[in-house]
C-alpha cells in the first residue's frame, strides 16, 4: 500500500523503496528516504506532539517569515514564522497513485487555526499543501486562496532542512553575483561574489530575486552527492546554519547538530505578496537527490 494513514501522520511509499512522512501538525514533512537513506534533517530534540513547531524536515512558513518589524503590518501580532507550522492540517487524501509517483494533499483554513492565532491574524484563507514522491525526487507545493472580502499580504517559505554528514564539507552553488541580506551582520546588504556558499560560521542570508533555475547543494566535496533544488514561483532563497552559539541557545536542537544540517529555503520573503479577494497563489519546490 503506497499510503499509510496513521493517527498523527501519513507515510508515502513508492514502488522503488523510497518513502516520506508528513505530520498533520503543520503538514510538516519530517522524513524523506531514498531507498532507506534519510535525506532530511530532524533534530533528535524536536517535539512531535503538537506543542511546538517541528525542528527539521520542511516546515511551512505562512503568512510571515521573520517577526514583523513594522507594528502596523497585518502580521505584526503573529509569532515568527507565522501560523501554518503550528496549526493542525486536515487530511485531504491521495491525489495521484501510479507506478511512477504518489501524491497526497493536506488542507488548512482559518477556522482550523488555534483561536489565539485567529485573533492575531483575522483573515479568511485556505491552504492546500501537496507532497509528491517519485523515487529520487520530492515535490512540495502550496496553494493559498484569499477567502476574505478584502486583500491581504503574506510571506511564504518552505523551510527545508537537508541532512548532511559534515557541514564543513557542504557547498551551495547558484547564488553567485546575487545580493543578499546578511542577518548575522545587522541586516546589511551584500553581493555574493563567491562561486559557492561554504560554512565556517553562523550563516543566515536572504537572497532576493534569485534568477538561478537550479540551486545545487553539494553534500560533500568528497563525493558526487547533491540536491538539485528547483523553485516554482518562489523568487527568494534563504541559506541558514545556526553554528555553535545559536545551536546552544535552542532548546529543541542539540548542541552539535549544526554539523549535520543545512537549510536552503525557497520562499517569497524579501517583500509581501498581496492577494486580492477570491484570488489564489501557488508555489513550491522540486528537489532531486543526485548520487
Amino acid at each position: 500500500m503506497p499510503v499509510e494513514v496513521l493517527e498523527d501522520k501519513v507515510i508515502l511509499k513508492d514502488s522503488k523503496g523510497s518513502s516520506a512522512e508528513v505530520y498533520y501538525f503543520g503538514a510538516t514533512v519530517t522524513s524523506w528516504k531514498y531507498r532507506g537513506k534519510e535525506l532530511l534533517f530532524l533534530s533528535k530534540k524536536s517535539l512531535l506532539d503538537g506543542t511546538k513547531g517541528i525542528r527539521g524536515g520542511i516546515p511551512i512558513i505562512f503568512p510571515q517569515f521573520a517577526k514583523a518589524t513594522d507594528s502596523s503590518a497585518e502580521t505584526a501580532a503573529l509569532p515568527q514564522h507565522g501560523l501554518a507550522r503550528i496549526s493542525k492540517f486536515e487530511w485531504n487524501g491521495v491525489s495521484v497513485d501510479n507506478e511512477s509517483e504518489v501524491s497526497v494533499r493536506f488542507g488548512l483554513n482559518n477556522s482550523q487555526v488555534p483561536e489565539n492565532l485567529q485573533k492575531d491574524w483575522p483573515k479568511k484563507f485556505k491552504l492546500i499543501f501537496t507532497v509528491t514522491l517519485n523515487d529520487d525526487t520530492l515535490k512540495t507545493n502550496l496553494s493559498v486562496k484569499n477567502e476574505d472580502t478584502a486583500p491581504f499580504d503574506f510571506n511564504v517559505l518552505l523551510h527545508t532542512y537537508y541532512s548532511v554528514p559534515d557541514i564543513s564539507k557542504v557547498s551551495v552553488e547558484g547564488l553567485q553575483n546575487i545580493s543578499y541580506i546578511d542577518k548575522v551582520k545587522n541586516f546589511i546588504t551584500v553581493v555574493d561574489n563567491d562561486k559557492s556558499v561554504k560554512f565556517t560560521q553562523e550563516t543566515d542570508r536572504i537572497y532576493g530575486n534569485v534568477p538561478t533555475e537550479i540551486i545545487k547543494i553539494n553534500i560533500s566535496d568528497e563525493s558526487n552527492e547533491a540536491f538539485l533544488l528547483q523553485r516554482i514561483n518562489l523568487k527568494d532563497s534563504v541559506v541558514w546554519n545556526p553554528w555553535i552559539d545559536k545551536a546552544k541557545g535552542m532548546s529543541d536542537f542539540d548542541d552539535d547538530e549544526y554539523k549535520q544540517m543545512v537549510c536552503v529555503e525557497p520562499g517569497h520573503v524579501a517583500e509581501y505578496i498581496t492577494l486580492k479577494s477570491e484570488e489564489s497563489w501557488e508555489g513550491g519546490q522540486i528537489i532531486q537527490y543526485k548520487h
